[in-house]
């Protein structure tokens, strides 16, 4: 089966477009990232915690059980991981340890991503992606036309499964993900299997009722936009338990960084960044009226307290990567990569390419 894959550039970051049945685009983006994938994957700091675990007896264990409800409860997404690691010639198992960093106890954590919202007349949707510093140079805005679903643009991590940053669907959902580090998490489906199997689900109710049918392990903040309806949502997922929050006309304004909101009973670790930026986002003197695109982008590019922009300290070396603003109104997506300039472009371009 012939696999296109077209490259082109957008906002400073590459912009990678595949085309073709999905285990052979998967197998040849694999190859074509092999670099990434390796340069990005084996650079984890958590994978030598990763390996840590998996060698000790309980913890080989509850990554065999872990890796066998994930293949049954998500066996394309397996199959699409599993095709990836063919690819770009690097064992699944290491892959799979990466995709599966949240979903066993780590004590080393890179991941973090603040998510703004507003539901007023306008609905705007806001990702910070954060991560290790350095880590916006592997990174990839892949839109990925396959044979048997609709379209997908998301910020891919290469030799991740794309989907636990930044999504916008032809389904009409945009989605913004924040890494819940969750202190035990319980048997399930691994959570990046999950949110990319998200992908072909339409509407806010419909997303919830994936998530409850689908428990992950590990844990996830899920902020949902419906394009059609400009409907928003968060959703609180981890072991099994799931939580929303809807803002609407009378609080339009709703935000998430990287601790438990409103799964209350389900312990977790806030870091002191999360925490920062939370209290930041609390404070945050709010506009009179609906805010633009730029009022969200301000947000998310300046520093605490007057915002959430996050620079590696001493103890802490995670950075905001790259900053998105989807206008689900005027249906257009904001991208800035650090450091670089913002660009703005339509939803129908974004999930079609130039």
């Amino acid at each position: 089966m012939t696999v296109r894959i077209d490259h082109h550039e957008l906002g400073g970051m590459p912009w990678v477009v595949v085309r073709g049945e999905r285990h052979a685009a998967f197998r040849a983006l694999g190859a074509e990232f092999a670099d990434r994938v390796r340069a990005l994957v084996l650079g984890m700091a958590e994978l030598a915690g990763m390996r840590r675990y998996e060698a000790t007896r309980a913890g080989a264990q509850e990554l065999s059980e872990l890796i066998r409800l994930t293949e049954r409860g998500t066996p394309r997404e397996y199959a699409e991981l599993t095709e990836l690691a063919k690819g770009a010639d690097i064992p699944l198992r290491t892959l799979l340890l990466a995709n599966l960093r949240g979903d066993v106890p780590n004590e080393v954590i890179t991941a973090g991503c603040s998510d703004v919202l507003w539901r007023g007349r306008r609905s705007v949707l806001a990702h910070n992606e954060d991560g290790a510093a350095g880590q916006e140079e592997q990174l990839v805005l892949l839109t990925l036309l396959l044979e048997d679903e609709p379209a997908v643009t998301a910020l891919w991590y290469p030799g991740f499964l794309p989907g636990n940053a930044f999504v916008v669907t032809g389904l009409g959902m945009v989605l913004g993900l924040d890494h819940i580090p969750l202190v035990r998490p319980k048997p399930g489906i691994g959570r990046h299997f999950v949110a990319r199997a998200l992908h072909g689900v339409r509407g806010v109710e419909d997303v919830v009722r994936f998530l409850g049918r689908n428990p992950s392990a590990g844990g996830f903040a899920y902020n949902v936009g419906d394009l059609e309806t400009g409907r928003l949502l968060q959703v609180e997922s981890g072991s099994g338990d799931i939580a929303m929050h809807e803002p609407d006309a009378t609080k339009p304004w709703a935000w998430h960084t990287n601790h438990l909101r409103y799964l209350t009973e389900q312990p977790d670790r806030a870091s002191a960044s999360s925490v920062a930026r939370a209290q930041a986002l609390t404070r945050l003197p709010l506009p009179k009226t609906d805010p633009d695109a730029e009022w969200f982008l301000d947000v998310l590019t300046r520093p605490t307290p007057r915002g959430v922009y996050r620079d590696p300290v001493p103890g802490d070396q995670s950075a905001t990567l790259c900053s998105f603003v989807a206008d689900l109104s005027t249906r257009e997506v904001t991208i800035a990569l650090r450091g670089g300039t913002p660009v703005t472009v339509s939803v129908d371009r974004l999930l079609t390419g130039p």
